[in-house]
């Protein structure tokens, strides 16, 4: 089922475009191309284009097909989770060039756990409580009693503190809410 997802999903042009790794005067040439396909996906640079374009003898255009064909068929072995070379391998067309198909396949097993580890660190993810500690002490202006409430946030980017002072009133409030929230969180786990 994989193997007929994939390569329906990719047109035949797509594949055709890899033809052009033929020009490629190394095999470590072919991996960086398939490394920077991965790397800038969002958005290549000229600088890259035209690196790419000159050493494979091709205009702008015809290298940034490539480059997007490389990385839609690279990101859905990742997102399928397919490893094996036989795998890979069997993803290519029949009349697709074997040479090039089998290098193609070794680099790809060789670079999958770079990549599965860079979309590991770069995936969105909702900011964590780390950590959090409290003080009550009474404002010396107007002696009302406050809490000063210090959370840790742990996201992508590190961790962060957030200083809060409640109320005896708003701090009532963030208690009713989070009781709400936990009574929520167990009729669901009941």
């Amino acid at each position: 089922f994989q193997h007929y997802y994939i390569t329906n999903n990719l047109r035949m042009t797509e594949f055709t475009s890899f033809n052009l790794l033929l020009k490629a005067k190394s095999k470590d040439f072919v991996k960086k191309i398939c490394h920077e396909s991965m790397n800038e996906h969002d958005s290549y640079s000229g600088e890259t284009l035209d690196a790419i374009a000159t050493t494979l003898d091709c205009s702008g255009q015809e290298t940034e097909t490539l480059l997007n064909s490389l990385c839609g068929f690279n990101s859905k072995i990742v997102q399928n989770n397919i490893a094996s070379p036989e795998e890979i391998i069997s993803l290519f067309p029949e009349d697709f060039h074997k040479s090039l198909a089998s290098l193609l396949t070794k680099i790809i097993v060789e670079l999958l756990p770079f990549w599965r580890q860079q979309i590991a660190e770069n995936q969105v993810s909702l900011p964590k409580l780390a950590a959090f500690s409290w003080t009550v002490s009474t404002e010396q202006d107007t002696n009302t009693p406050l809490c000063f409430l210090n959370l840790n946030i742990k996201d992508t980017s590190g961790t962060e503190s957030v200083n809060a002072h409640l109320s005896k009133d708003s701090l009532a409030s963030l208690l009713s809410g989070l009781k709400q929230i936990k009574s929520q969180i167990n009729q669901l786990t009941s």
